[in-house]
């Protein structure tokens, strides 16, 4: 199945995690309901757990086939993935902090083992953007269980279980994010954010719709006009959705956060009408310029601290730090890097790697490159 529509979207949710980092405060990002658009940083995550779940299921799911995990190419192509640019990003990191508190033994470790998002006041430490790469490598663990789950025909089920799963997760984060004891950055607060528990539906909901889409369940939507009005009404309610949440919380006085999938339905949607889409979009979606930037989201995503640590020591001693022009200038270059990144990094260690893997599954490796978080 192609993919490359999809390819572009990691890097406009990419982008609006840059905005809320260091971007919130400029235009258009500065306009009030702009801003809960542009600068969705934390939601912008939980898309890529979505789309994740979703091309991991297109890439590897065959009735028949279970060679990537009895070979371990899985486990190495997931490694080769993710791995190399996380660590120069951590390695620039902890050179940056080697003086201080942040760079302790446990802080090192649990970043390099990719496990700090299980420890309350440790997913943030270091590079803070890894705490979803943490998350996301208890996904990868998990991905073998979901596929034998749908190989003994119990996709229904799992159906089932990824609806409650949302559904608990929803009502769980939602009701401690309104005790007393919620504070922000406290216990709580990472377990509410940052625990790969509280995102798994993410991911489930991504990966049983794609199963879904692969035994052809939604081809009604590929008719074009269906899939324009689909598509339209679907971004249209994603956005609006993104715009009222203050507005929400102001009027009931119940605080709420999309962060855990609360609009995830929305995103599998808009997923799987991009995916669907045949029209002038899709070929528009698929240029090369638009794929070449989603497929260096990554690096753009991993590498935003400390390439800003750098940006910043160089660039503000001449320049007006809270200016847009500052920002702007800094998206440039941190887009330029990530582009030689992926080219010069990540796929070179990437195919060296793999190279010590088995030579099985290589058509799914390649469709799992396109329209991936990681």
């Amino acid at each position: 199945m192609k993919l490359d529509q999809l390819t572009f979207t990691r890097y406009i949710a990419a982008l609006s995690v840059v905005f809320f980092h260091y971007g919130a405060h400029v235009f258009p990002a500065n306009i009030p309901w702009l801003n809960l658009i542009l600068a969705a940083g934390p939601i912008a995550v939980s898309y890529f757990y979505v789309l994740s779940g979703f091309i991991m299921a297109i890439a590897y799911y065959r009735p028949d086939n279970t060679a990537p995990f009895k070979s371990g190419r899985y486990w190495l192509a997931r490694f080769a993935r993710i791995y190399p640019i996380y660590f120069l990003a951590l390695l620039l990191m902890i050179g940056a902090k080697i003086h201080d508190a942040g760079s302790d033994p446990l802080t090192v470790t649990l970043s390099l083992s990719m496990l700090q998002a299980w420890v309350p006041g440790y997913p943030l430490t270091l590079n803070a953007p890894g705490w979803s790469i943490s998350v996301e490598m208890f996904f990868y663990l998990c991905f073998p269980l979901l596929m034998l789950m749908v190989k003994r025909h119990h996709l229904p089920w799992l159906t089932l279980g990824m609806a409650s799963l949302w559904l608990s997760t929803q009502m769980l984060h939602t009701y401690l994010l309104n005790t007393t004891d919620y504070k922000a950055f406290n216990a709580l607060h990472d377990f509410i954010y940052y625990h790969p528990i509280m995102h798994l539906n993410t991911f489930l909901m991504g990966f049983v719709a794609g199963v879904w889409l692969h035994l052809g369940k939604f081809q009604y939507f590929t008719l074009p006009r269906v899939n324009t009005i689909s598509l339209l009404a679907v971004l249209s309610l994603t956005l609006l959705l993104l715009g009222l949440r203050e507005t929400f919380i102001a009027d009931t006085g119940i605080a709420i956060d999309y962060t855990n999938g609360l609009i995830a339905p929305l995103f599998i949607g808009l997923i799987i009408l991009l995916a669907l889409n045949t029209s002038k979009l899709s070929d528009w979606l698929s240029h090369k310029w638009l794929v070449l930037l989603g497929e260096a989201s990554f690096s753009l995503y991993i590498l935003q601290k400390p390439l800003y640590g750098i940006y910043n020591s160089i660039f503000s001693r001449w320049l007006d730090t809270a200016s847009a022009g500052y920002f702007y200038l800094f998206l440039i270059l941190l887009t330029a890097v990530a582009i030689l990144s992926f080219q010069w990094i990540e796929t070179p260690f990437r195919r060296f790697i793999n190279a010590f893997g088995s030579s099985s599954d290589k058509s799914g490796e390649k469709d799992h490159e396109r329209g991936r978080l990681t």
